[in-house]
């Protein structure tokens, strides 16, 4: 017992924790356990394939006729074993019938015999290889080999069916209800100052949301944890100003109702949590809530959990599809991708002498989630620690005092500066000087190795990375080799490299735009899309050859 630990995650969620004293290297372990559960809504998922190889991996589930959950079935690998039988079941039941007259009183049993029909499935697959993750991937949950149930409906002798999570309109009808969800946005007495306080400072609509969203931000504080249901009531995530994600985002739509606002909580399955199928109604799938407003026809997605985000910018976690809008009126699904982004420009003015010495400045510009991230490490490590690992990250160069703009204004791109020079960078031999086109800081490995891929590229929201370096050669020297232009787009435009080049005297000018302009790709693009990297990645390690003349 000693070994074994509890974890309060949330009011609906408790890990058990188990460890094993003395292991090391070479040891075997077994664990063998038992789990005991009221809870009919949560069949035990499976999963076959994980990030070691399985010999042999097994799963038996016997259900009585009188539940019901629809199953899904995920992988690519096919099943050594697959057997689904029906049997026939009765369980004896026994009850106390007690008569009475106006002298005695007595009890007798009664027996029944209930007969039902039981349904097992055996599924089992030998010599499962190992799950390797690939860069680009939203989940393995959707593509490892795996079984999943969902509790959907029950229905005892003599009574009427229950339906639980059938369709989506009865989920919703469910989380509306739930005092942890739902019911929890109904207490507006809690927010009626604040209310105030904001209808003395704005009078339209958008504004008064926004201001809204930033009391929230900057007033509750998100504890790290992930969820869809409150850890305890409402009331006390105002009181004791931090709480998981559903505390503060319900915190925020009750903020957002009591301004009259049409808001709606949006429950969705988080990146690391697998897709959500709108042919695949689902309590269990959905593990994160945000809140949805409605004004003028547009819809506004908004999350307070973090103060390095701008309002129109989801965490990238929930960037996962789409996600599903709880309203009595008007239930339906919205895309979770909006204004969401990730764009870099480099900007490099460099000076080479006839040493092969070059120096000059950087000045990098990130907007969307590589400017949350910057914001992010800055808040929690220090300016001091992110500069130092910037400076780590420049190798073979020597970096001096690095300028980081606009930490604050989380509307604005962050802009770091800094000047930089080396002799690392390039090569010289005799009258020749060779260095590398983006001096070695564009795509230098193809992140799509492998030649065949089974499941999507998911990058996540759109992306953009610029590189715009120009260099002034020594005097002396002329330019021998520069790479040629080159302009490259897939078929469907979803993704375009483009490439130029230009000389003026001693200037050479050197510019890459690498642009992905949708999220995902299926593996039936993956070809395709590796082979536009492949390019990519070739033109980036091309050099620019200087001659003394």
């Amino acid at each position: 017992n000693e070994s074994i630990f509890t974890e309060e995650e949330s009011a609906h969620l408790s890990n058990k924790k188990i460890t094993f004293p003395s292991v090391r290297e070479g040891s075997v372990i077994e664990l063998q356990y038992t789990i005991r559960s009221p809870f009919l809504d949560y069949l035990r998922n499976w999963e076959f394939q994980g990030e070691i190889p399985e010999r042999w991996s097994e799963y038996e589930v016997r259900i009585p006729e009188f539940f019901n959950y629809s199953t899904q079935i995920t992988g690519f690998y096919p099943f050594t074993v697959q057997v689904h039988d029906q049997n026939p079941m009765s369980i004896t039941t026994t009850s106390t019938v007690n008569t009475q007259n106006q002298w005695t009183s007595s009890a007798s049993f009664q027996h029944n015999d209930v007969k039902y029909t039981e349904y097992s499935y055996r599924l089992g697959i030998e010599n499962v290889p190992s799950f390797k993750e690939e860069p680009f991937t939203s989940s393995l949950y959707n593509y490892i080999n795996a079984v999943r149930y969902e509790f959907i409906s029950y229905q005892f002798p003599g009574e009427i069916l229950h339906d639980v999570a059938s369709t989506w309109e009865k989920v919703t009808e469910n989380l509306l209800k739930d005092e942890s969800l739902g019911g929890a946005l109904k207490r507006g007495g809690l927010v009626k100052e604040i209310v105030s306080e904001i209808n003395a400072k704005a009078t339209q609509p958008f504004d008064k949301m926004l201001l809204a969203y930033e009391y929230v931000k900057n007033n509750l504080k998100w504890n790290g944890r992930n969820s869809k249901y409150l850890s305890g009531t409402i009331g006390q995530v105002f009181k004791d100003k931090v709480g998981n994600s559903a505390d503060i985002n319900l915190a925020l739509l009750l903020l957002l109702r009591g301004l009259n606002l049409k808001a709606d909580p949006v429950v969705l399955s988080t990146r690391k949590n697998g897709m959500v199928f709108e042919s695949h109604p689902s309590l269990t799938d959905l593990n994160y809530v945000i809140a949805d407003v409605t004004m003028e026809g547009k819809e506004y997605l908004l999350d307070a959990t973090e103060m390095v985000r701008p309002y129109n910018m989801l965490p990238f976690k929930c960037l996962n599809g789409k996600g599903l809008v709880l309203s009595d009126s008007s239930q339906h699904w919205v895309s979770l991708l909006n204004e969401e982004k990730d764009q870099s420009l480099w900007y490099g003015d460099f000076t080479l002498d006839g040493n092969g010495k070059i120096e000059g400045s950087l000045k990098i510009s990130t907007a969307g989630y590589q400017a949350a991230s910057t914001r992010k490490d800055c808040l929690e490590k220090g300016k001091e620690s992110y500069s130092k690992d910037f400076k780590e990250q420049l190798k073979n160069w020597d970096v001096g005092e690095v300028n980081i703009e606009n930490l604050d204004n989380i509307r604005e791109a962050v802009v770091t500066t800094c000047n930089v020079k080396s002799e690392e960078i390039t090569e010289v031999n005799g009258d020749m000087i060779y260095f590398n086109v983006l001096l070695n800081q564009g795509e230098m490995t193809n992140p799509f190795g492998k030649e065949k891929r089974e499941y999507p590229v998911d990058f996540g929201c759109p992306t953009k990375d610029v590189f715009l370096f120009t260099f002034e050669i020594p005097e002396g020297y002329q330019v021998l080799t520069l790479p040629e232009p080159v302009r490259i787009s897939l078929p469907d435009q979803s993704a375009s490299f483009k490439f130029l080049t230009s000389i003026n005297n001693r200037k050479v000018t050197v510019s890459s735009t690498v642009q992905i302009n949708k999220p995902v790709y299926y593996a039936t693009e993956y070809e395709m899309l590796r082979e536009f990297f492949v390019q990519v990645i070739a033109k980036h390690a091309q050099q620019i050859v200087l001659k003394k003349m």
